[in-house]
């Protein structure tokens, strides 16, 4: 019995297939080269898009968008820079005495009753205790160091500058940018999902401005408490609280511990109070502080407001953990308006 003859399939790539390919393999290959200036050019158009609904609200009061922009530009660092002359003084000063004390406080530690079966064992502390004193005896002295930092703070200047005027062109330009990019778009198209850019933009802004409220309150709290008990240097514990609240759901967490731990060179007492008054007021920012702020104009769940800040902070640190609420504001505006056809069309079929 004869075989049939094989037959030969032949893949045909057109010309135009191979020019999309090569220009998709390029975007990638730009993206990963580039990475750190897109992760910039990232942060200046969320700051953008937060302060965008301040900016819109001095547009629609006759103000012209340029100068809105820099009028809440010129604000937002007017008040920067009255936070940082006000605190700036008493805050390096406590820092230098709080990294010359840290021997002293470790020792305390060590020595409570608490501490001392769970930190002491293995020379443990020996070893902390030598390092924290390498720690203070090298702080004042080391000229190399010094000028590292100097550059290091330099840098960080320029970049900050870079990422301002990011953010206040981005700000100055939005609407045309929109515009320009809804003119490809279809008008069908563009009623349905301008709306859904002036939402997350919105989303964007509460988060954001929420975020850094919520901050303000909990190192206020953290600094009354820790002056209250008597706690060393209550202005630096204030300035790290606020930070770490930054973050949400885990940053205030990990302050409520720093919190307890120098309560703790204190006395047992302060540690219990700073402890119940960390827990009370997480439980307030939690479930009345959050609410308010997050879930009416975010709307987000805290098992999503933590895997979302988690995914975020794995990729891109501490700045992705703190822009992964607005991200996944954006994401859920967007899957809901894009699911919302077939949401409508399987609600009609399960009508009776």
């Amino acid at each position: 019995m004869d075989r049939p003859p094989a037959q030969r399939v032949e893949v045909v790539v057109s010309a135009r297939t191979l020019l999309v390919l090569l220009a998709v393999g390029g975007i990638v290959a730009l993206v990963l080269l580039s990475l750190g200036t897109l992760l910039s050019v990232f942060v200046a158009a969320v700051l953008a898009l937060g302060l965008d609904p301040v900016v819109g609200a001095l547009v629609r009061r006759g103000w012209g968008r340029g100068r809105a922009a820099l009028a809440v530009f010129a604000g937002l660092f007017a008040s920067v820079f009255a936070i940082v002359l006000i605190t700036a003084g008493p805050l390096w000063d406590q820092i230098v005495e709080f990294v010359h004390a840290l021997p002293g406080y470790w020792d305390d530690l060590t020595n409570s009753a608490g501490f001392q079966n769970i930190v002491s064992k293995a020379g443990a502390d020996d070893t902390v205790r030598n390092a924290l004193k390498d720690l203070a005896a090298g702080l004042p002295d080391a000229a190399t160091a010094v000028i590292g930092i100097a550059g290091g703070v330099f840098g960080s200047f320029l970049s900050l500058i870079t990422l301002t005027f990011l953010s206040l062109f981005l700000l100055m330009e939005r609407p045309t940018i929109t515009n320009w990019l809804f003119g490809f778009a279809a008008p069908a198209v563009e009623a349905r999902w301008r709306p859904v850019l002036e939402e997350s933009i919105s989303a964007i802004s509460s988060s954001l401005i929420g975020n850094v409220a919520i901050s303000v309150v909990a190192a206020t709290v953290a600094g009354l408490s820790a002056w209250a008990f008597g706690l060393p240097f209550p202005i630096v514990l204030a300035v790290i609280t606020g930070f770490l609240d930054l973050i949400p759901q885990v940053g205030a967490t990990i302050a409520a511990v720093i919190l307890v731990a120098v309560a703790l060179t204190v006395s047992t007492p302060a540690a219990i109070g700073m402890l119940v008054i960390q827990l009370i007021y997480q439980q307030v920012e939690n479930y009345v502080v959050y609410p308010v702020v997050y879930r009416r104009a975010v709307e987000l769940s805290p098992f999503t407001t933590i895997v979302a800040v988690l995914i975020a902070g794995s990729l891109l640190g501490v700045v992705g953990a703190i822009l992964a609420v607005p991200f996944a504001a954006v994401i859920k505006i967007v899957l809901r308006e894009a699911g919302a056809p077939r949401r409508s069309r399987m609600a009609a079929l399960r009508e009776p």
